[in-house]
């Protein structure tokens, strides 16, 4: 219950970043204590900062525009896909989860490949309009602007599909606790793919490493491989082979794979 209560409450300060005590209560439905009590917690966790009578949101894992996040770190999340693209076989059934790196990797694909897609993508979904040989599933839910996505409201309603493999997004990753999002929205469209797929391959760039985001989308363990850039923090990769995650480290100028940790196959 405290973490659903706490999910809203940044959800609700992504739109009004600055907010006055009286008026998050308002929305809340709940009393000015509880609000108080729920942003001090929040402020502990360095989400948001309390001022006397308002709070206002950090800055920490943010929700940005896809054409504003697809600028960011652009050569690094080029490279990382051009890897993960070699875990992609014809005729395969695989799911594409949103997110700026994910469409790098649907850029990438061979004009002729036969393939079953997934996806919550709009983008992915547009970028194939003219692709016969891919044949494009896209599951009901809500559309969500910011992101050109498609938010599944419940994992069972994925229970008729099925994947080989399923390439993911995240707004931030930490060890040991995994994959995360911004707002609780997000995550069930994450776990829906998880839960379908046979193999889970996380796609993420430096930048998402070690920052703060609240809400768990995948676990650690739910991940069977993980490919990032070699700006990544040493630490933080080094807890993660540690862990016995399968890594692989690309290095953006060369688009090869500089390290390949616990390798499986």
């Amino acid at each position: 219950m405290k973490k659903s209560r706490h999910a809203r409450i940044i959800e609700i300060m992504e739109k009004e970043n600055v907010i006055s005590i009286k008026r998050l209560a308002e929305l809340m439905n709940c009393t000015g204590m509880t609000v108080r009590r729920n942003l001090d917690e929040l402020q502990n966790m360095n989400f948001v900062k309390r001022e006397r009578g308002y709070a206002t949101l950090l800055k920490n894992a943010q929700a940005t525009d896809y054409y504003v996040q697809i600028e960011e770190n652009a050569k690094e999340k080029k490279a990382i896909a051009s890897v993960a693209l070699k875990y992609i076989h014809p005729n395969e059934s695989i799911c594409l989860d949103s997110g700026t790196t994910i469409q790098q990797l649907v850029n990438l694909l061979p004009a002729h490949l036969t393939l079953s897609v997934i996806t919550p993508s709009l983008a992915a979904a547009m970028a194939f309009s003219d692709r016969e040989s891919i044949q494009v599933f896209l599951p009901a839910g809500l559309m969500h602007h910011s992101n050109r996505s498609i938010l599944i409201p419940d994992e069972k309603d994925m229970k008729n599909y099925r994947a080989e493999v399923a390439f993911l997004s995240c707004r931030s990753f930490r060890i040991p606790g995994g994959a995360f999002e911004h707002t609780q929205t997000m995550t069930t469209t994450k776990k829906a793919l998880v839960s379908i797929a046979d193999k889970r391959i996380l796609l993420l760039d430096h930048s998402k490493w070690d920052v703060n985001s609240l809400c768990n989308s995948i676990s650690l363990e739910q991940l069977d491989i993980i490919i990032t850039d070699n700006k990544a923090p040493e630490e933080s990769v080094q807890k993660a082979v540690a862990c016995g995650k399968e890594l692989l480290i690309v290095n953006p100028e060369t688009q090869h794979i500089e390290a390949h940790y616990n390798k499986t196959d």
